[in-house]
């Protein structure tokens, strides 16, 4: 009988103890999901959508964006693109590399077939290029006027061209200037041929 009672009060202790642990561990998860919370209402919903960050150049509000789980591929503005489509475009290089970083589709295309790197050929944006193509963008995609990227900086610089290039910085809204195009299409060429 004394064995008995001593298992019984060996099984109380143990339960005893075991219920104590798990109030610790609750109360362990508890102030652990408070602190998830907490970090959850931080990632505050951006003020612009990631179309009007990527055109602004405003690399903060596109991490504000990756952070608060906005879609990077999602298609907007007004020719149907991407962030990284504009931000080719515009030639900012560390938005386009985050954003290839964060594993946005190289080749999706805007409403005239045009991806981020026929946009940042057309406009001279070398070093965009190069982290386009190292990234496993795809120079053969045609665009809506039959061209690839390599077609266009294969074509010979002429007036049909710089009139081209002209009216493209206008409807993309681009400020680069057409000399340092032009002299761009060479180095990449040959970015594109390796």
């Amino acid at each position: 009988m004394k064995r008995l009672n001593l298992s019984i009060l060996i099984f109380f202790l143990i339960f005893f103890a075991n219920c104590s642990d798990n109030n610790e561990v609750n109360e362990a998860e508890s102030t652990v999901e408070t602190t998830i919370e907490e970090q959850v209402e931080e990632i505050k919903e951006p003020d612009n959508n990631i179309w009007v960050s990527a055109k602004k150049g405003d690399i903060e509000s596109i991490k504000q964006h990756i952070a608060f789980g906005t879609d990077i591929n999602s298609i907007g503005s007004r020719r149907d693109e991407t962030a990284l489509i504009i931000a080719a475009c515009q030639g900012y290089y560390e938005i386009v590399e985050l954003l290839v970083n964060e594993g946005a589709d190289l080749d999706i295309q805007n409403d005239e077939g045009v991806t981020a790197q026929f946009c940042a050929v057309f406009f001279g944006q070398t070093d965009i290029v190069q982290l386009l193509n190292d990234a496993g963008a795809d120079p053969n995609i045609i665009m809506s006027q039959d061209l690839t990227a390599m077609d266009l900086v294969s074509v010979e610089w002429g007036d049909t061209r710089e009139s081209a290039v002209r009216l493209y910085k206008l409807k993309y809204q681009v400020s680069f200037k057409i000399e340092d195009i032009k002299s761009a299409h060479p180095l990449i060429m040959e970015i594109l041929n390796n």
